[in-house]
Order: structure tokens, then C-alpha cells, then sequence
């Protein structure tokens, strides 16, 4: 199978499987797999799991670097 080129992998999105194994402590733990390159990791909570997605979505887009920062000047105006 023909790995797809960068431009055709961001029309077609980052595909992920997720498989929840327990719930300790408010928090998520299970197995998460990258569907589009069929790795798989071990994740102890929710925010490393979304840590997880950010950082594979963030290999395949070329605008990564435009989430909000708390430097960013374009924040909302408190009337």
C-alpha cells in the first residue's frame, strides 16, 4: 500500500482507534492507535492522550504552529 503524500493526508484527516481500558483516578487509561501509520501507544490520562493526537495531528499539517498561546495578541476584551 502507498503511504499517502503530505497534501492528500490532510484531506483526508489523522484517523485514530481508541480503546479505553480503565477509569482510575477521573481519568482515562487505554491504548490509543494511529490508524494512517498503525502505531500504537499506551495512555495514563486524558490530557496524554490528547497530548498524543496534538502532537500526530501536528506532524501532518503544515499550520501546527497556530494554536493560542497565552502571548497571543488576539485575545477577547473584558467590558
Amino acid at each position: 500500500m502507498e503511504k499517502p503524500s503530505k497534501k492528500n493526508q490532510m484531506n483526508m484527516g489523522t484517523n485514530f482507534l481508541i480503546t479505553v481500558y480503565h477509569q482510575e483516578n477521573f481519568t482515562y487509561q487505554g491504548v490509543i492507535e494511529w490508524l494512517d501509520t498503525r502505531k500504537k501507544m499506551h495512555f495514563r490520562s486524558e490530557l496524554e492522550l490528547i497530548n498524543l493526537i496534538h502532537n500526530a495531528v501536528a506532524l501532518n499539517t503544515e499550520k501546527s504552529d497556530k494554536l493560542r498561546t497565552w502571548q497571543d495578541e488576539r485575545m477577547i476584551n473584558v467590558i
